[in-house]
């Protein structure tokens, strides 16, 4: 998603402004950080951190200061805020994983579950919710995602921040292809993983009370299924995420949503 193509879907109206402005941003950043790997032979982690927290997250931050309807304060509180009701965090932590598993063992390709394999599992979350998916959701969903709801409702918001995380992530469709079929398959992966989870976590985003952290686990659970599958069948995840996502659909409310947090 460019600049000229989110200008044109919401030029008349200046809540699109925060969102030109942050990809103005965030788009250059991540480019060149999560494109420098290609060229000096480095580990592309260290270069997605610097893309977050050199690129993203101050670019949302300093944009919400001069936003009229959120706050710097209310969007760091609603990251550590607990999700209301609390019970919503067991469908963020299970839901994916375990639909992940079951269609994959009903494939035959699951991986075989232990109790050292499942602690191992939590620990995984949990350290990826506190190092980056609760900055990245602090990011997306309270940032980027609820600034596209309030303009464009609930369906377009999450397709446009999907198609805005692939853009800003495009250099990694490049590491591990051997060609362009390689290279459409994983622009491809982005766009329905990234719809699957903008509409996921649009719907918890809603039923959360704006709790960004239920999100983050919602994303640190989506991210750790890879470990439930055969790596050769790692497009179960993604279809599951796809699935669950568009069952979000069949929710009125949620489909008719114009602003994140309407009922907290």
């Amino acid at each position: 998603m460019t600049t000229t193509a989110i200008a044109s879907a919401g030029r008349s109206t200046p809540l699109s402004r925060p969102l030109l402005r942050f990809t103005a941003i965030a788009l250059p950043a991540g480019w060149l950080f999560l494109g420098l790997p290609l060229f000096i032979d480095s580990p592309v982690e260290p270069f997605v951190l610097a893309t977050l927290f050199l690129g993203m997250v101050p670019a949302a931050l300093l944009l919400t200061r001069y936003s009229t309807d959120a706050t710097i304060g209310g969007l760091l509180r609603d990251s550590v805020r607990l999700p209301r009701p609390l019970a919503l965090l067991l469908p963020a932590l299970l839901m994916i994983p375990a639909a992940t598993w079951v269609v994959a063992a009903g494939l035959g390709v699951q991986t075989e579950l232990s109790n050292g394999f499942l602690t191992g599992l939590a620990v995984n979350v949990f350290s990826s919710v506190l190092i980056i998916n609760l900055w990245e959701e602090m990011v997306w969903a309270g940032f980027v995602q609820r600034q596209a709801l309030r303009r464009w409702g609930f369906i377009r918001s999450a397709i446009l921040t999907a198609m805005l995380f692939t853009g800003i992530h495009m250099p990694l469709v490049f590491y591990g292809a051997d060609g362009t079929a390689d290279v459409l398959y994983n622009v491809g992966v982005m766009l329905v993983s990234g719809l699957g989870m903008r509409l996921l976590i649009g719907a918890f985003d809603q039923w959360g009370r704006g709790s960004i952290l239920a999100l983050a686990l919602l994303h640190a659970s989506f991210n750790v299924s890879s470990e439930l599958v055969d790596s050769d069948h790692d497009w179960v995840r993604y279809a599951v995420t796809l699935g669950l996502g568009l069952t979000v659909l069949l929710f009125p409310r949620i489909r008719r949503a114009r602003a994140a947090g309407t009922d907290r």
